[in-house]
């Protein structure tokens, strides 16, 4: 075979010929010939054995390959590439020229085949065809790599998961871009420390260890990218850098700018079949980078944002529990077990979040009920218990101005509604009232009824079953407390509050709830 080596930088953005014969005469005179006339970079083997070897290591535009090897076949390294170097253009050579024998080739993907002995002048003119093929469909691959970083922006555009935007980031990149591994690495802070957040790779490339040093952020390409703020791009002969004895992958690091800012680093391991990594597909991966970046930066705002309402909710809850000690965690307890109920009802991701607002807020009212009458130890007289009756206004009104918190209103307003109409505010009965308030009137009802309070001590959790199902059809809504009771007896419900009922998970863009303005 051709010691590679040999050819300058400028060689190796050539295209790459593999001449497969078992005359080595043969070889050399067809690579000498492609590199005079055709400007083809020439690789030769003699055999079948030495084929493999330079398909599993080198990027071919082209495989001529004699039909007959000695005792082997050239439809078996036509087969080989096939499976390794799929993009690789074929022409056959063959003395004998049959009907079996380009039915073969037709089959095997051959683009052309020459019957020996043929003049030079036909193979550069079969070879420049070729070549031509081969320039045509890089530009479509361009197009594609294109319209795949499109998709991509759409995609993430679509999403404000974290996670969910780097698995996308890396599986674009690494099938559209000839990638035997990506990773994302970002910036810790305002600090240059980086930490690994997504990869995703061929076994063998993610356990090789200078390439796994390289995609771990271990290595000065990656710190260069950070720090300078531009790419860096390794071609396969420059691995000195890894120590590494024969390592023909190109490795791109490539900044992640996001407002100016570097905020991380993609790094990416070509196949070391990829071919050289052109201006054309650099520019491309610097517009799939700068669209992940703006990407992920979205996503960390978005999380600060929401993590910021929460907060803002789960404050608001404080401050009632605050002014009534008798009631402290009974806002827990109701979320726990009214998202319960929901999950068995089916309800979607959506109305669950506004399910975890509307049960965190539904007694915020009662901050304008006044001390004396929220703590007061004995039964309420007439007007006491009016002015307590007024918090699901007073919430409404407290929450109606915040479009964040809106979808907690159902649940605020009717959660003292009855089945049978005799409820307040309004007095609505049956499935006139929303679905919310019937469904936190049935648990709201069950732990205030199981709760010391000042003047009185909780009935058992068998005396509250018994008097949901006496209530059943007047008070509660029948469907909502079947579903409660057959929970508890299943064991499906749990009667202790649960830590990640505190704060919902971070949801995707289209499961957040609309603000209903």
């Amino acid at each position: 075979m051709v010691d590679d080596s040999t050819f300058g930088a400028d060689e190796a953005l050539r295209p790459t010929a593999l001449i497969v014969d078992d005359e080595s005469s043969v070889c050399e005179l067809i690579a000498d010939w492609l590199h005079m006339q055709c400007g083809v970079q020439p690789l030769m083997a003699n055999s079948v054995a030495e084929a493999e070897t330079v398909l599993s290591q080198r990027p071919i535009t082209l495989l001529i390959v004699d039909l007959v090897l000695d005792t082997e076949s050239g439809v078996d390294v036509i087969r080989l590439a096939n499976s390794l170097q799929p993009n690789a253009i074929v022409i056959l050579i063959t003395a004998y020229p049959t009907v079996e024998t380009a039915v073969t080739a037709l089959q095997s993907g051959v683009y052309d085949y020459l019957v020996k002995p043929f003049k030079m002048d036909l193979l550069s003119a079969t070879v420049r065809r070729a070549l031509e093929k081969n320039r045509l469909r890089g530009e479509n691959m361009h197009l594609r790599e294109q319209v795949a970083i499109t998709e991509l922006m759409r995609a993430a555009g679509s999403s404000l998961q974290l996670d969910q935007i780097l698995r996308m980031v890396i599986e674009t990149v690494r099938r559209e871009f000839s990638g035997a591994a990506t990773s994302i690495l970002l910036r810790s802070g305002w600090s240059d420390e980086l930490e690994l957040k997504a990869i995703d790779g061929a076994p063998t490339v993610l356990t090789s260890s200078p390439l796994k040093d390289f995609l771990h952020g271990r290595t000065p390409a990656t710190q260069s990218a950070l720090v300078t703020g531009t790419p860096v791009v390794l071609g396969g002969q420059q691995t000195e850098l890894f120590s590494a004895d024969e390592c023909r992958h190109d490795l791109i690091s490539q900044p992640l700018i996001a407002k100016g800012r570097c905020i991380g680093v993609l790094n990416i391991v070509r196949k070391a079949t990829a071919g050289p990594c052109t201006d054309g597909t650099t520019r491309s991966i610097e517009m799939a980078a700068a669209q992940a970046a703006q990407s992920i930066e979205n996503s960390r705002l978005y999380s600060d944002l929401y993590h910021s309402y929460m907060d803002t909710v789960s404050a608001l809850a404080n401050a009632i529990e605050f002014r009534d000690p008798y009631t402290r965690g009974h806002t827990d307890r109701v979320k726990m077990l009214a998202q319960s109920i929901a999950r068995e009802m089916g309800w979607g991701v959506e109305l669950m979040f506004d399910l975890w607002i509307g049960c965190t807020l539904h007694d915020i009212g009662k901050i304008g009920v006044p001390d004396s009458i929220l703590n007061k130890p004995g039964p309420l007289t007439d007007g006491e218990r009016r002015h307590m009756r007024r918090h699901t206004e007073i919430g409404v009104q407290m929450v109606q101005g915040v479009p964040f918190l809106r979808p907690a209103m159902p649940y605020i307003y009717y959660h003292h509604e009855r089945f049978d109409g005799a409820g307040y505010p309004t007095g609505l009965g049956g499935r006139e009232i929303p679905i919310e308030g019937r469904l936190l009137s049935v648990v709201d009802s069950f732990d205030a009824v199981t709760s010391d309070r000042p003047y009185r001590k909780g009935c058992t959790i068998g005396e509250a079953q018994a008097e949901l199902q006496r209530c059943a059809g007047s008070q509660f809504d029948p469907e909502i407390v079947d579903v409660f009771l057959e929970l508890i007896a299943s064991g499906g419900i749990s009667l202790a509050p649960e830590p990640s009922i505190n704060t919902p998970a971070l949801m995707k863009r289209d499961q957040i709830p609309s603000l209903h303005t």
